[in-house]
């Protein structure tokens, strides 16, 4: 049996042995992005697709106003009143929370739910994403709601928002959005996107989780968006008239330079340098052009490192081993930032000795183990029969 059998199937034995039958079983996966990062919320370009790993969950209505959860991964339960005040501070918990609270208390009523998956935390594939676009579906299914695809996606943002972090559209749209075998090229000012083949041929993408966890709430991804949004003031009260740094084009990066300081000037140019090469990145796969899609990988890499400064020092270390290895044909780091994890365009099969070799060096300079993750593109949130 696969690994994503056997854990389905734990799921739900988990959910038989303390609540019975179920009357919505779902999954909702995590997502990898290709390139684009940190453009979501600069109304700029992104390039995700969904992955295999994700979230399977299992719920049934009570009886109740009685809300019962159990977080299988970490073996954590979870019991509240919905007609009580309560309001988790941190946590799973609370994402749960601000999705009730952002359909509504009135539109749900007591539910037992089961949830668990294989989507390590805080390694940038968006798991509070897939456990918030998975909720929201599942109150969705479970109440009757009829909330369509970009209602779920919009209701998700809320909830993650009610959080306390300040993200894009790129991670719940995909997450509900994807088709297997294609990435999505997601224009993120009007969520307009298109549907872009995967032709793989013997490449694959590899994440290399460096086991470092960020938590978005504490670093310094808020203050990135800020930073970009004081540089829009800047540029339109001193350059001309925009509304985001997506206005702007490589044109244009000679001329802001006169009317930001270098910390504003370096956060504006790499957005609008990544906004590029997400559509040179959508030509070379329509190209079937590997070689320039992983060039334009390693590029972003280092814009995100020297310009946009949400890298470290584990994340910088894997991806110039990566440029090491001649069948790695990019890498960079994926998501927020400050941790998790480096995505590679990787040619055949990675070699088992070169795997060890840097897992074992990797240990020795950072006294944590990494671990790699082959992942492939998979479809949305998708619902099982029971």
């Amino acid at each position: 049996m696969e690994s994503s059998s056997i854990l389905k199937y734990n799921i739900e034995q988990e959910f038989i042995i303390n609540f019975g039958a179920a009357d919505v079983l779902l999954f909702a996966p995590g997502r990898a992005n290709i390139i684009g990062e940190h453009t979501d919320y600069n109304e700029g370009f992104v390039l995700p697709f969904a992955i295999g790993q994700g979230i399977y969950f299992y719920a049934s209505k009570a009886q109740n106003s009685t809300v019962k959860i159990i977080a299988a991964d970490i073996q954590e339960t979870s019991t509240f009143d919905l007609k009580e005040d309560h309001l988790p501070k941190y946590g799973w918990e609370k994402f749960v929370f601000q999705v009730i609270e952002a359909l509504g208390k009135e539109k749900i009523s007591g539910f037992n739910l089961v949830f668990g998956g294989d989507l390590p935390i805080g390694g940038g594939i968006s798991s509070s994403s897939a456990l918030t676009c998975g909720l929201v579906s599942l109150m969705n299914d479970l109440y009757d709601l009829g909330l369509t695809k970009d209602d779920i996606v919009r209701k998700s943002i809320e909830a993650e928002r009610g959080y306390g972090v300040r993200g894009g559209i790129m991670d719940q749209f995909t997450i509900v959005n994807a088709i297997k075998d294609y990435a999505i090229l997601l224009d993120c000012r009007d969520n307009s996107y298109l549907q872009i083949p995967l032709h793989l041929s013997n490449h694959s993408f590899y994440l290399f989780n460096t086991n470092v966890k960020h938590n978005l709430l504490h670093t310094d991804y808020n203050n990135r968006r800020a930073e970009c949004e004081k540089a829009v003031e800047k540029i339109a009260k001193s350059y001309r008239p925009i509304s985001s740094l997506r206005d702007l084009d490589i044109s244009d990066i000679a001329q802001i330079k006169n009317v930001l300081d270098e910390k504003l000037f370096r956060r504006a140019s790499f957005v609008i340098k990544e906004n590029q090469r997400v559509m040179d990145a959508k030509q070379a796969l329509l190209d079937d052009d590997l070689i320039t899609l992983g060039k334009l990988l390693s590029a972003s890499h280092e814009g995100l490192s020297q310009d946009y400064e949400v890298s470290c020092h584990e994340l910088d270390w894997l991806v110039t081993m990566a440029s090491e290895n001649e069948n790695i044909l990019g890498a960079r780091m994926m998501g927020g930032g400050f941790g998790g994890c480096t995505i590679n365009l990787v040619k055949g099969p990675l070699d088992q000795n070169w795997i060890d070799e840097i897992s074992q060096m990797y240990t020795l300079n950072f006294g944590m183990d990494m671990f790699l993750l082959p992942i492939i593109s998979s479809d949305g949130i998708r619902q099982y029969q029971s």
